[in-house]
Order: C-alpha cells, then structure tokens, then sequence
C-alpha cells in the first residue's frame, strides 16, 4: 500500500512540474573578433521562468565537459578553458534574464579557439530542447579596416553633401535674389526649412492616410485576430518549431492598391507594452497568401518588407538585404506606398525619423503585409489615422529633407 501511495505521489510531481517549450537561437552566425565579449543568445518559447530548470551550454561531442552547467538555481560547473570568462547573462537591455527564459551565455576575452558551435540544452525532468549557435572569430585587423573604410565613405558623403549645400546657396544667391524694402534677400527655397537627416513632415504624410483592417478570411491558424480586425498576436498554442524568424505567420490588409500614395501607422508598443521584438510589415502582391518557404518571401515573389528580428536586428528582404542598426526600437511605425514611383517608405513616428525607403517597380495590384512574430507581449495594432484638415493654403513642404532610398 506504501508503495502505491508514493508511486501516485511521483507520477504527481512529474505532472504538475512536466513542461514543454522550444529553444530559440539565432539562425545566422554571431561574429566577433580576437580579445572582444560576445553574448550567444538563446532562450525558450513561450517564455517562463528558468531558473529551476538545467541549463547546459556545450561544445560538439563534449556533453560532459560543458563550458557551463546551470543546475538547483546556481552554476554547478565551468570547464577549465572557460574558468573566469563566462557566464548567463541577457541577449538585450529589455530581456528579464532568466526570469523570463533568457538562457544566453557570456562569453569575454575570445580567442580563436572559440570559434565553432555552442550547444544550448535546457532541460526539465523528461522535458528537454537543444539548439546550437555557431560563433565565427576575426581577427582585429580586418575589423580596423572595415572601420577605416567606413570612415572614409562617410567623410566623402560629409564632403559631398557640404559640396551641395554650398552649390545650393550659390545658385539661390545667383537666381533668387529680389528687390524688399530696399534690401537685397536671398528666397529660401522649401527643403531648406527641414535641415535635419531623416526628419519628417508627420502632417504632410497624414495626406495619403487610408484605414486599413485586417483581411479574415486568409488569416494563418496560428494568429489571434480581434473583432474589429483591427489587432493580431501569435495564438499562445502555435509552435514554432522551424528555424528563425516565423515568416510563416503573415496577416495581410482587406485592402488593395493599384495606383496613388497611400499611408498608414503601426502600433508595436500595445497598452505600454515594452516595444516588440519582433514583426515584419510591409505590402505584398494581391492574391500571395500562403507562405510556403523562407526563398518565397522575396521582391521577385511579390513582397516587401522590413522585419524586426530580435537579437538578430532589423532587415529588409531586398537582394541583397538591407541591415538597419535602430535605437530606440520602433513604438510606432508609419508605411507610405507610393505605388506610381515605385517606393515604400518607412518611419520611426515617436522619433519623427525617416527610416529607409526601398525602390522597386510595382506592376499588380498590392496590400498590405503584416507579421507580428512570437513571443513578445504587445499585440500588433493598425491604428486610426484620420487625414488632417486642409488649410486654405496647402503646404508645399516635402515629406523628407532627404531622398533616401535603399534598393
């Protein structure tokens, strides 16, 4: 009878404590050269807390040697070569550590012994996921002259643009001069009242303003739509079990576009919630619903986009791909097609920043393309963007003091 007794106590405990979750690591490489610290990040889906789970961090066929071993809420063990030079740490300023299934590991004074593959193991009771990050070294002087080339590009674009600030300033001295209270004034043109790079007219962009809602009858299963069609989220029971980002979980506008300018605005920061890590918004080719595979997602397929994704940062899915470094993150991003000239437009609403513009040549009607991730906390919301009252003089102001654009 005792027996039984602790054999139904057993079968308790492994139930009530029986987890399933997905370890996550980034799909490409992490870089770093000789001498530097790097972060391997690595974290479970949906996130939990982990610190009563084991978490091992290893190198190929050396399980029971790990480079670190996480276990009864303490590390147990770091091999010898590791000693001094590692530990758990977070993948981002906005990760809450192990407290929310961050189990990314430290890694400082890199040598080239490092480089190779670390496996992430996390483990509890018969639950247990693995993923491996391949970490590639540099050496220093390659990493200076990437830094010295991009130096000198940059000081030629200062020269250059100093160089058409001052044509401008001649051929405004030379052509806009008028007689005004017996003084001699120079016209300022329109694009000399916006000075900063990137700024933008929010008003003027509000001109092309379009309501979009959420198209319901081509929504993937795994998404959580509200009834007004108006917010969407990954449904907490959709497993994502392939490798980076879910390009799969693609939502897309009711509406179509063949021709015009057409603006609308994204809440990535739902409530108060922290910005989202991850998303993906842009236009796609009417009637390209079903995602099938990562290669369909490109320009010669009918989409366009930039994408968040996470500690892997921000990109486009132009050939070749466009990498943005954005600090802060987005809260609130606004999308302005211009279908005529062939170009989608990004930007940072709370920063008043223009981000990029990607140039291409529409030739099918196209709509609107949303991708909300997994994982974060904030929904992704279209917002209500009414158009702006005209005054009896319109604006001439351009929308960019720059003309930006990326192919």
């Amino acid at each position: 009878m005792l027996v039984i007794i602790v054999a139904l106590l057993v079968n308790h405990l492994t139930e009530t404590y029986s987890v399933s979750f997905t370890v996550v690591v980034p799909g490409d490489p992490v870089v770093a050269h000789v001498g530097s610290t790097v972060i391997l990040p690595c974290w479970i889906n949906p996130p939990e807390n982990a610190e009563a789970l084991e978490i091992r961090w290893y190198r190929n066929e050396e399980f029971s040697n790990p480079v670190l071993l996480y276990n009864d809420g303490k590390i147990q063990n770091i091999q010898d070569c590791f000693r001094n030079r590692t530990s758990l740490t977070q993948r981002s300023g906005q990760s809450g550590g192990l407290k929310d299934g961050d189990v990314s590991l430290r890694l400082e004074k890199l040598t080239f012994q490092d480089e190779g593959s670390f496996h992430c193991e996390v483990s509890l009771e018969s639950s247990y996921g693995s993923k491996a990050v391949d970490l590639k070294i540099t050496e220093p002087s390659t990493l200076w002259k990437a830094l010295f080339f991009t130096v000198l590009i940059l000081a030629l674009g200062l020269f250059g643009l100093i160089l058409y600030k001052y044509r401008n300033k001649l051929t405004c001295t030379k052509k806009g001069k008028k007689i005004k209270e017996g003084k001699e004034v120079c016209e300022e043109e329109t694009t000399e009242k916006l000075t900063k790079e990137g700024d933008i007219n929010i008003e003027e962009l509000k001109k092309h303003a379009v309501d979009i809602t959420f198209d319901s009858e081509h929504l993937h299963k795994g998404l959580i739509l509200t009834n007004d069609c108006k917010m969407v989220r990954d449904d907490p029971g959709y497993d994502h079990t392939g490798e980076g980002f879910p390009l799969d979980l693609c939502a897309f506008g009711a509406q179509r576009f063949t021709s015009g300018s057409h603006y609308w605005e994204v809440d990535l920061a739902v409530g108060g919630s922290p910005p989202k890590n991850y998303w993906l918004i842009g236009v796609a080719k009417e009637g390209a619903f079903t995602v099938r595979d990562r290669s369909a997602l490109t320009p010669s397929s009918g989409y366009w986009f930039l994408c968040s994704d996470g500690p892997n940062g921000f990109h486009t899915n132009t050939d070749p791909p466009v990498k943005l470094s954005l600090t802060p993150r987005p809260e609130r991003l606004g999308v302005l097609l211009d279908y005529d000239e062939g170009q989608l437009s990004f930007y940072n609403i709370k920063e008043s920043k223009h981000l990029l513009t990607i140039s291409t040549t529409f030739s099918e009607s196209v709509v609107p393309l949303f991708n909300p991730g997994v994982g974060d906390k904030s929904m992704l919301r279209i917002l209500d963007c009414p158009k702006p009252v005209e005054s009896a003089e319109e604006s001439s102001q351009p929308l960019l003091s720059n003309n930006s654009s990326d192919g």
